[in-house]
Formats: C-alpha cells, structure tokens, sequence
C-alpha cells in the first residue's frame, strides 16, 4: 500500500483519475488492521468497568427448582449477581413490537436469563458482575442450580408429532410456524394450485422424488459478540455493541429498558471481526448487560467466550426437504413439490426468531429457474437447541442444495449432461416472479451461464472423464447457481422483519474540499469505508483518500435497517450517489451564479480530477474553491439556495433486485479411500457495475470457502440429551487454508437499471450453491457406482461407506 493510499486526512491535490467506481483500489481500512490499530469490542473500555460472566445450563430441558447465589455473591469484588426470578420484575420480556416480524407465528415469552426451566443447553440461568473479569468467572462457577431433567426433543420431525415433549407450554404443539408459499392467499386457490401440480407430476415422463437434509452448521466470525454499557442519570444510557443493526437495537433496548429512545445511544464498533449474519439479531445478554450498567451506576463490559459463541448462536441451516421434480423427455421441468421442515431451535431470539431463515429459504426454492407451477410448503419446529441464528446465504444454503442436487437426478433419468437441464430451464426473460412470488428486476443468466461452462471448460473435461475413469480414477465436475437478494426492499422486509429496507447516506463536504460520509449500517470487514469512498470520488471527481466514511453510531448516522441481504452495494452505495448528486447539482447552481452563466444547467458541468468544470466554454474552478467559497461565504447565494454542503439521501427500490451466481468445480474421488480433491473451483458472477473488483473477489473466495467448510467441515452435534459436544474448535472443525482450493472469480454481469450506478449487492447468497456443486461433482464422479449425494456433511467416511454399499450389491 503506498502512502497516499494509506492516508485518510490529506486532501490530494492531484487525483489519479476520476474513474474510481470499477478500480482495485486498496482497502482503506487494512492499515489499521493489519498494524494492529483496528479498535473492536474487547479493545473499548471505560473508567470504573466491571465485567459481566453468565452461569449458563448443564441441560437441553429442565425445570429449575432453585438457584443459589448465596456464595457467588461473597466472593471477593463481586458487585451483583442476578437470577431470571429477579430480572423478571426489572425489565420487559420479549417478545417486543420492534423485533417481531410482521407474520403469523408462536413467539415465546422470555427474558434474558432463565425463569422457570431451561430449553437448551447453554440457555444463562444467572450472571455475576464484577470488578475483574476472572473474578466474575470464578463466582459464576460457584452458582448452585438444582434441575428436575425433561424429556429432550432434538429431531424437527419428532418435535412435530403429537405427544412429542413440549419445548414452551404456553403452546399446544412445537410447530412455530406453517405456510404454503405458491397458489395463492386463499386456501381453494392453494387447493386448485396443488391439484395442478398433482397432474403434471403424474404425467411427467420422469419424476425425481428423493429427501435431502443439510445438518446444523454456521458461521463462526473471528470476534464473537459482546457489549460494553455506560449509564449517566442526564445522558442516558451508551451501549457499544457488536451489532449489524445499531438503529434496531437502539429501539429495542429503548423498549426493553423503557428507556426514552432519545436517552439511548447505541455504537457498533469501527471494527468487528467478521459478522456473516450472526450478528444482526437483538439478542438477550446485551440487554442484561445495559440494565445492570444501570443498575449499578457504572461502566459494564460482557465479551462472549468461543464456547459461548458456538453453543448459543452462530447455528443455522438445519432443514430437510423431501422434494419431487417433475420433467418432459426434453429436460423441461413441469412441476415442483416440495415439503420443508426447519429446526428453530428454542426460538428464543429477537428479529428472528429461529423461523425466518427456514421462511425465506422456501420462498428462494425456485432460485433462477422458470418453475411456474410449484406446491412448496414449510414447517418449523421448535426444539431443545439453541435458536437457529442467520448465517450467510440466509435459509437458502439448504434450499438450494436440494433443488439442484435434485435437477442432476432428472438429467440422469433422462440420459442428459445436467449442465445441459440446468441451462434449459434458467429463466431467460426479466422482470420474473417466482411461483413463490420473488420479484427478479433484471439481469442475463444464460450470459453468467455460458461464461461459467466455457471458462472451466466443460467440454473439454467430459472427454477427460472417460478418458480418466478408462485409467480407474474418478473424477467428477458439479454445477449451481443462486439468484439471490440484492438488498431486501421494505416490501420484503416489512412483513418479514417489522422494520424498512431502504438505504441512507449523509454526505457532509467540509470547506477545505474533503467529505465525510455517513451510514447507520454496521459493517464487519467487507470494506464499505472503501467502496463508499470510491462511490463518493467518483461522483466529486476527488481522491478517495479524501473521504472518511462513518458508520454505526445512532447518534451521527441516518436510520439503517443494518448491514443486512447484500445492501451496501445495492441500497447504501445508491443512497451515498444519490446525496453526492444532489450537492453536486447545488454546487453547479451555485458556481453558474457566480460566473453568470444564466443559461447552465447542472448537467453543463463535471466533475473530474479535483476540479469543477463548465463544458461550454471550458470553465475551471477546484472543487476545494467552490466548497470554501460555499460554506464559508454564503454571500449572494442564487435565489432558494440556502448555504452548507450536507445531503441525507435515502434510496428504495421499487421492486426487490437480485444478483446471480453461478458456481462449477471439478473433483477427483480416491474410491478406496471416500477421500476427494477440488481441483477447481469457478464463479461467474452478476454483480452488476463492479465498485471495487478486489473487494468483490475476496466476498467471493470467502463466501466459497464459508460454503466449503459448512459442507465438508462443520456440524454442531448433540448428544441424547442435547448435550452440545462441539463448543470448541477441537471438536467443531473449520476449514484451514489448506483445505480449500483457488477460487477463479469471473464476471458476466449487466448493470442494474434501478440503481444510480448499476451496481448490485452480492456478498449474502454467496456461499448457497456451493453445497449442490460439491454433492453434483462428487455423485458425477461415482456414476459408475450409481451413487447420489443426498444429505450432509458430506464427508470421506461416507462417502467410502456409500462405494462399499454399491460393490456388495454389484458382487451380489
């Protein structure tokens, strides 16, 4: 990084070019991080902190019959120590308006600490403060908790049949939530809708009918959650939080703490150690942590442990679904069924309550193919585990596993190359709405299709193949694709989460020529300081070293709904040009006033390489100059203009917009072993106008090896009694550097029409085609043992089993 590019202070008075959107332009934020500068949570303190440590359940299920204080409250700087009993008559429970989405569901009452029983293991029962950390830990270790075990229910399915042991029971059952997503509103409609596609699966000329289950796994950022709470009697309270949501959970806090909203300050810290999803829920023990903050008078921190972290939330996927394909002889799919259960967990979690993902991954089922005629409907169920949390490529991981694990089937039925069915049934004419009533605004699939096939060269390999398996190897290649979520436009998120989905920016110039930018969004390493920089540069034709980009702090920033479903790219880098633009326009009215030009429009100048210029008689001043000379001599200003370069812009898309992905890989299988190989890996993406290329290949490569390692690697695992045994990274593998390949990042996108600058977001759905790719390249590779992925992890010990099954019955 060279110095100029290091510095975020120095106006620079010679920009290279005006042409920032679409450049690798280092990331202004690796500085700091990488010299040990970046500033997270555990790094923010305060005068006077104390610590805060939960005592969490050694159960999945159990009532509480007492829980004994008595010495943790003695132990040397203990300052408080608190039960659920007691925290009942403190605060508010949930649920709360702000955080339940707008759909019809069993929300359960709850507090941040345990009441009456325990629903999984690790759900805190009691929490210490102290002075020391250590100190708080060691009294936590010495709270007493007498448990009268229940039975556990740890499998959906089981949890949905009558008589299964109720997880809350306030509640006649354990299904949280029930919807059919294609026919229509009314039932007859959805009747009529199922009667239709019965037919054409009865008279299809090939059925695919086949179960597909994707295991409990997540994300597992560097940085795990925590909060750090000050209270003043006149200011109110100040909450750092590692948040994607400061705006929502400013709110929530308020209401929880019955707190006026204006004496609630909320910051997500500048840096954050990756998020991923994990961290935009409102969750229990920030709450805790800001009332006993409160409650004391002074400054409490609360850091959460790797073991905390991995027992209590960073846990998504978790479905099965039993779906049925129907196709004509040509390869056309007629007709989809399919039958989804999730696994909410306890379901205890704010926004999302355990159900959403599962929710959105069905009305994403269709993905970029053209299934007008689909019956898709979804059961969720409450179970003995923690609340199923967002994890990147948002309920949609399992979704797309199944359906395009499920299209490979069919080409194999019909004697096809499943490239060949996949391409025949993407959607070729946008606008598209999706059986399941998902809007596509626009883009060309069968272009990122064609770049993907021709660039792993998919003609080539076939004749490899043969040749391959001729020697006795086995090798394989697998494709998928996602259309998914770019951004999620209030008409989605409204109903969905309760709460909008456009996009701000306040753009501030200074007098001396530099720009501050603001979101209320919270990033977590994507580099939206960067891309929003960029965006900023290349509207005011300036350096991006000349723009400073503030985010998460409720007090400076416009309302955000978070960094959330791709937006920065979508929603806030169209609400930062927007802002741009208008100043822009303001700039140029007011510098036509002053050079008397009476007939200028603001489209009669540009801005490029620090200057402001009149292109009919080729007029010059510096950007510096026209912002000194507006913010600090505001005389004769043109009549209506009013002094001062600030701008709030907010940006809403008229229908939700997508992005595409397409994925392929080539494997090699050792049969004798289960053991295989990727040896290559290749996107084609649609990210629209590109703002930063080296930002977009890095949300690509990690999003890939977040999909590899979710597949292959990771799984949470209980015991009988829902015992969590992978709280630890000896026992909940992910994977390392060695274990991934180089992932080849391509584009063959077209601009966004409905954005200012053409871009799209891209980094949410990322890792969902991954899982199909894999299943399909390892099935293609063991045709000659008929074998089929069905399920995951998938791992060699299977695998090997699965060869050994199909040589018994071929001996036989």
């Amino acid at each position: 990084m060279t110095t100029s590019e290091s510095s975020a202070t120095t106006v620079s008075s010679a920009p290279e070019s005006s042409d920032w959107v679409g450049r690798s332009f280092k990331r202004k934020e690796d500085h700091r991080l990488t010299t040990g500068k970046g500033q997270y949570l555990a790094d923010i303190a305060a005068p006077g902190m104390a610590h805060l440590v939960f005592h969490r359940s050694t159960h999945a299920h159990a009532l509480i019959k007492k829980v004994d204080t008595s010495k943790a409250a003695k132990m040397p700087g203990v300052l408080a120590v608190i039960t659920g009993a007691e925290l009942k008559d403190q605060i508010l429970g949930f649920p709360q308006p702000v955080v339940v989405p707008a759909l019809e569901a069993k929300y359960p009452t709850f507090w941040p600490l345990a009441l009456d029983k325990v629903k999984f293991h690790g759900e805190p029962i009691a929490a210490v403060v102290a002075v020391d950390k250590y100190q708080a830990e060691d009294a936590a270790l010495v709270i007493e908790v007498e448990y009268e075990p229940l039975p556990v229910v740890l499998d959906p399915e089981k949890a949905l049949e009558a008589g299964a042991p109720r997880v809350h029971e306030i509640f006649d059952d354990n299904e949280m939530f029930a919807l059919t997503f294609t026919g229509g509103q009314t039932q007859e409609e959805q009747d009529a809708n199922d009667k239709d596609v019965e037919a054409l699966i009865q008279e299809a000329d090939v059925v695919v009918k086949q179960r597909f289950r994707v295991h409990r796994t997540g994300v597992t950022p560097m940085e795990t959650r925590g909060a750090l709470a000050q209270w003043d009697e006149s200011d109110g309270l100040l909450a750092h939080v590692t948040t994607q949501r400061p705006h929502i959970d400013r709110l929530a806090l308020a209401d929880m703490l019955s707190i006026p909203p204006q004496m609630v300050q909320v910051i997500a810290p500048r840096d954050q150690g990756g998020e991923f999803g994990v961290k935009a829920p409102f969750y229990r023990e920030p709450i805790l942590v800001c009332h006993m903050a409160r409650k004391l008078g002074r400054p409490v921190r609360w850091v959460e442990t790797r073991e905390e972290h991995l027992m209590c939330v960073s846990q998504e996927r978790d479905q099965i679904h039993d779906i049925e394909v129907a196709a004509k002889s040509d390869g056309t799919i007629t007709a989809v069924r399919d039958r989804a259960i999730g696994d909410a967990g306890d379901g205890c979690e704010g926004v999302y309550w355990g159900f959403l993902m599962p929710f959105l991954g069905a009305a994403l089922l269709p993905n970029a193919y053209d299934l007008p005629k689909c019956d898709i409907k979804l059961r969720v169920a409450f179970t003995n585990k923690s609340a199923l949390s967002p994890a990147r490529s948002f309920g949609a991981f399992p979704a797309r596993f199944a359906l395009d694990r499920a299209i490979d089937l069919v080409a194999r039925k019909l004697g096809m190359d499943p490239a060949d069915v996949r391409r025949k049934n993407l959607i070729t004419e946008l606008p598209y709405t999706s059986a399941t009533g998902v809007h596509y605004d626009s883009g060309d699939f069968l272009k990122t299709w064609d770049n993907l096939t021709k660039t792993i060269g998919l003609t080539a390999f076939r004749k490899e193949q043969a040749k391959a398996l001729k020697e006795g190897r086995y090798i394989g290649i697998g494709f998928a694709v996602g259309a998914e979520l770019s951004g999620v436009a209030s008409e989605v998120l409204v109903p969905m989460e309760n709460q909008p989905g456009y996009g701000a920016a306040t753009v501030r110039v200074d007098p001396r020529g530099t720009v501050l930018v603001f979101e209320g969004d919270a990033p977590g390493g994507q580099g939206h300081e960067t891309s929003l920089a960029q965006i900023a540069a290349q509207e005011f034709g300036i350096h991006p070293n000349d723009i400073v980009v503030k985010t998460g702090d409720t007090s400076i920033t416009p309302f955000g709904s978070g960094t959330i479903g791709a937006r920065a790219g979508s929603y806030t880098a169209s609400a930062v040009s927007i802002a741009c633009r208008r100043l822009k326009d303001k700039i140029a009215v007011i510098m036509a006033h002053d050079l008397k030009l009476e007939d200028a429009t603001p489209e009669d100048f540009e801005f490029k390489n620090g200057e402001v210029i009149y292109k009919g008689g080729n007029i010059r001043k510096t950007f510096v100059e026209m912002t000194n000379r507006i913010i600090m001599m505001p005389l004769d200003l043109p009549e209506g203009v009013d002094a001062g370069l600030d701008e709030t812009a907010f940006f809403e898309a008229d229908k939700p917009m997508i992005c595409f992905s397409c994925h392929g890989t080539i494997i090699e299988v050792d049969a004798d072993t289960g053991q295989f190989e990727i040896k290559k890996y290749v996107t084609s993406e649609d990210a629209g106008t590109v703002i930063n290329p080296l930002i977009v290949e890095g949300q690509v490569q990690g999003a890939v090896v977040q999909g590899i390692s979710n597949t292959i690697f990771e799984e949470f695992v209980y015991d009988e009694n829902g015992q969590q045994l992978t709280a630890d990274f000896e026992n909940y593998q992910i994977a390392s550097a060695a274990d991934v390949p180089r992932v080849m990042v391509t584009h063959a996108g077209v601009p966004c029409p409905h954005t200012p600058l053409g871009t799209r977001g891209l980094g949410e759905g990322l890792p969902g085609p991954v899982p199909a790719a894999l299943g399909n390249a390892v099935s293609d590779a063991l045709q000659p043992f008929g074998i089929e992925i069905t399920d995951l992890p998938l791992r060699a010990n299977k695998i090997w089993a699965m060869i050994q099954e199909a040589k018994k019955k071929t001996a036989a």
